[in-house]
């Protein structure tokens, strides 16, 4: 491979690194400084530096890194070639050092955690204000007044659940990405420890919260719409208006609603305005049979709500399972592109809902789940995202303990 020596990378070490961050075998690499004469001041990456434009003179010298970091400027940067062994480690030790703006934060005061405990109750009858009931003339204007507030109290509450959805996927991806630099460099271990156990009991808290906000049993109902079968298409008279697409309609109204029932933390009846688009879009401007398709489609579309929930409440020889699963992190992407969670929401509730173990090393978590549920991560595992049975024929072992012995980088299996 040609060399990279004279491709320079300007970097604040200074910054970066401290006296307390282990260096490992880059402790005897040298670099070259800058110091006054008198040789008592910091060292510094450039003769450009404030600091030394009033010294009488300047002596420039090589230094082994481990000796100078506890003098280095903290506003210099230092010319390094793109080979140096300093870079790769100071990406590590970055990832690490992150953590530590997630700690340390103010608690929330009584008013807020009064709002959330509001939005854990909004939550747990829908994602939106109940249907108004029919009300006299006389009523109708305080009847309009209070549908305003329950709509802005609703979308607060859906505001506070996405808030802490992101929030714990945020901090998660941040600890499993100092993970990943851990491994790269053992020797940061001592150094990382403190801040990756403190920022694993945030990220508990902040999972508490996210879970308090959605309701357990959407999941379950949502891991039901998958083992339904694809229901048959028939004859309908409510489907005339649509001719000779009613057959291509319902099928893709099934579709639509399925699959955003089945990856969504939503009751099965938020999903009812996908069989509405599908509909609408298919009569477009039409308007005759229309008002009956709507209606026919309704009627469709609480028969497979009702069989879904019959499936969640239907009895099982193993009603409980314990599963393991390796969450994968965000992405990392630029300042001005959005984050995008290869988690789908239903994923990311379950992990948050269920979770009895998490080790913190590996990144990995134990669920005591459904049987529904259990079967649909695992129908969902992948290499990014491996899923695993924990002590399938019965360990009395803890979860922790299988946990610590799950080999998340081998093959998944059900």
């Amino acid at each position: 491979m040609p060399s990279t020596r004279d491709e320079l990378r300007h970097v604040l070490l200074g910054s970066l690194f401290t006296p307390e961050v282990p260096l490992g075998p880059t402790r005897d690499f040298l670099i070259t400084c800058h110091v006054s004469a008198t040789g008592k001041s910091k060292f510094h990456g450039s003769l450009e530096c404030r600091t030394l434009r009033s010294a009488a003179s300047v002596n420039q010298i090589n230094v082994p890194f481990g000796e100078a970091v506890a003098r280095l400027c903290t506003s210099c940067r230092w010319p390094l070639p793109t080979d140096s062994p300093i870079l790769p480690l100071g990406a590590a030790v970055s990832e690490v050092d992150s953590l530590a703006i997630w700690l340390d934060r103010e608690s929330k005061d009584e008013e807020d955690l009064e709002a959330e405990r509001d939005a854990a109750i909004a939550l747990a009858a829908g994602e939106y204000p109940p249907r108004a009931t029919e009300s006299g003339d006389e009523e109708e204007e305080d009847d309009e007044a209070g549908r305003d507030e329950e709509w802005e109290r609703y979308d607060r509450a859906r505001s506070f659940r996405s808030r802490r959805h992101e929030h714990w996927r945020r901090l998660h991806s941040y600890l499993a990405r100092s993970n990943e630099a851990v491994s790269e460099y053992p020797f940061l271990t001592p150094w990382a420890d403190g801040l990756q156990s403190r920022l694993a009991t945030v990220l508990d808290e902040e999972r508490r919260a996210f879970a308090a906000l959605v309701q357990p049993i959407r999941l379950l109902e949502a891991a039901a719409v998958r083992i339904l079968p694809e229901p048959k298409f028939s004859a309908d008279p409510g489907f005339a208006g649509l001719g000779s697409e009613a057959e291509k309609t319902f099928r893709r109204a099934w579709y639509e609603w399925s699959r955003r029932a089945i990856w969504s933390w939503h009751r099965l009846e938020d999903h009812d305005f996908s069989v509405y688009t599908v509909v609408s879009d298919a009569f477009g401007r039409r308007r005759k049979g229309k008002p009956e398709a709507h209606a026919t489609f309704r009627r469709f579309t609480a028969d497979w709500i009702r069989q879904a929930r019959e499936e969640a409440g239907r009895p099982v020889s193993t009603p409980w399972q314990l599963v393991a699963v390796k969450a994968p992190a965000l992405p990392q992407t630029h300042h001005s592109e959005p984050e995008r969670d290869p988690l789908t929401l239903w994923e990311a509730a379950v992990i948050a809902t269920y979770q009895v173990a998490f080790n913190l090393k590996a990144g990995t978590t134990a669920l005591l789940v459904p049987h529904l549920v259990a079967e649909q991560l695992l129908a969902c595992a992948s290499a990014d995202m491996p899923v695993q049975r924990l002590a399938p024929e019965g360990s009395a072992l803890p979860a922790e303990v299988l946990l610590d012995q799950w080999d998340h980088t081998g093959p998944t299996f059900s």
